[in-house]
């Protein structure tokens, strides 16, 4: 069980055992972020956590160097003057968003699709509601 103190003092616990059904799906890494996917075998559902530096690598669907990642789980920020707190990845859209915490960057999650990052409500929101540069609402 892994948990996380979302903003607003929610605290979210997940399992790190794989709570995604493949009995219909094919062999294959769906639910993809950065640090964790789900690897479907065989009907069989095994969450994958990437050790230490290493991110999710799209092209060998399994954790990689960093470096030889393609944005944005390959790109790493520098996060040592950043205040902790989640941040729009403002040159990939918008589409996700990285963390820092005690300087240090902690990788990048995305949005679901058609969804950007919103910094003032720290959530993916619609383009609709979330200020420029990621959304269409001018800034005030």
């Amino acid at each position: 069980m892994r948990c996380l103190l979302l903003p607003y003092f929610a605290l979210l616990c997940v399992s790190t055992e794989a709570v995604m059904l493949c009995d219909d799906k094919p062999d294959g890494v769906y639910e993809q972020g950065c640090k964790v996917f789900t690897r479907c075998t065989d009907g069989q559902a095994t969450v994958v956590e990437c050790a230490g530096d290493e991110v999710y690598n799209p092209a060998i669907e399994d954790c990689d160097d960093p470096n030889d990642v393609a944005p944005p789980c390959g790109f790493i920020i520098d996060c040592s003057v950043k205040p902790d707190g989640h941040y729009a990845d403002v040159g990939f859209g918008c589409h996700s968003y990285y963390t820092c915490e005690g300087g240090r960057f902690l990788g990048h999650n995305f949005c679901p699709v058609g969804l950007v990052y919103n910094e003032v409500l720290d959530v993916c929101d619609w383009e609709h509601n979330v200020y420029e540069p990621c959304g269409i609402v001018p800034r005030p």
